[in-house]
Formats: C-alpha cells, structure tokens, sequence
C-alpha cells in the first residue's frame, strides 16, 4: 500500500510536466523498477485504480492528458496538420476533438482508444515541411495544413469538414502555398490547388 501511494504522488508530481502521458520507460524510471514484469505488475495495479489507462503499447495516460502531446512522443517524426492544424490556427471551425490528425513519412498509422484517435497520414520525404515546433509539439502552418488538406482530398480522403464551403482562405499567404507548390512533382494536384486558390481570390 505504502509503495502504491509513492507510485501515485510520484505520477501526480510528474504529471503537468509530462502532460499526462508517460511512456513505460518514463515509468521504469520513475519507479526505479527495471524489471519488467514487476513493472507491469505495478502498472496493472494502477490501471485498476484508475491513475493511469493503457492508450496503446507503451503508452500510458491519466485523467485530463494532452492529446497533443500523445501524437507527438508516439510518433516524434510527425507534426499535427490537416484539421487538426486548419483548426488551430481558427482557418476552418471545430472539428471533432477525438481525433487528431498528424503527418509523417512512411506508412500510414493510426491508433484508437475509446476517447481518441490518433490519425498519421503518409506523405513523401520532400512534402515533410512546413511546422512549427512549440513546447515540444510541431503543428503545420495554416499554409501547409491546406496543403496536406487538399493533397489528401485529391487521393480520395474526406474530411469532416468541406474544403469548398468551410475553410477561410483569407487569412493565408498564398504566394508561400503558391512557392512551396514547387515541391510537389503531380501536374495534377499543382493545377488543382491553383484552380483552388484562384476561385478563392
């Protein structure tokens, strides 16, 4: 009992710094525990007290955890766009808060837990540009959010919200969408977001 009440002050003191999400290695640490069994053996006790709920394989949260801050140590090669970024930066209203969006190379991943989903959208190396890094958190400018917005569309993806009716172009800096077009090498998608913009001016 002594030990469990450790365990616990040691994940409430720890808890703002880390945004509610700890790794199990971040636990082993805390818990001076490198066992992994007697680890997960804690950890078990914890869950059933509800200090911590398992998201996915070697991820752990508490009650009030930033999602954000999930995407991010889950996959520290990505950076929040589509809605989740358009959002953000009030380009378009809200969208759903259970499910974010971020980008990355390689293949598509996403993860599930009945609170949240994390989406991660694949792009090539050379369109994985375009964020900004805050606390920790790399977020896509408006800018680059549309851009992946509309790569995706193009590939057939929908969105919760409509490209056409409910995203507010004008705050956005066209000629960077229109310089950072000339990494993208599909005629089609290039024609497409000129089209875009252009019946937007």
């Amino acid at each position: 009992m002594i030990k469990k009440i450790q365990e616990i002050s040691l994940i409430e003191n720890f808890r703002p710094a880390m945004g509610g999400v700890f790794s199990t290695n971040d636990l082993s640490s805390l818990f001076g525990q490198e066992n992994p069994v007697l680890l997960y053996r804690r950890l078990s006790i914890l869950e059933d007290a509800g200090i911590l709920s398992r998201f996915s394989r070697g991820f752990y949260v508490t009650k009030g955890y930033n999602p954000e801050i999930l995407c991010s140590r889950m996959n520290p090669e990505s950076y929040l766009s589509l809605g989740t970024a358009l959002s953000k930066h009030l380009i378009i209203g809200s969208i759903p808060a259970t499910t974010l969006y971020a980008v990355k190379t390689g293949r598509n991943r996403m993860y599930r837990s009945d609170q949240l989903t994390l989406m991660y959208m694949s792009v090539h190396e050379r369109h994985f540009f375009g964020y900004q890094t805050e606390k920790g958190i790399r977020t896509a400018t408006a800018e680059k959010a549309l851009l992946d917005t509309l790569f995706f569309h193009q590939r057939g993806h929908r969105f919760s919200f409509n490209i056409y009716e409910d995203i507010d172009t004008s705050r956005l800096d066209r000629a960077l969408m229109l310089d950072w077009l000339s990494c993208y090498q599909n005629p089609r998608f290039i024609s497409f977001v000129r089209n875009y913009l252009h019946e937007r001016s």
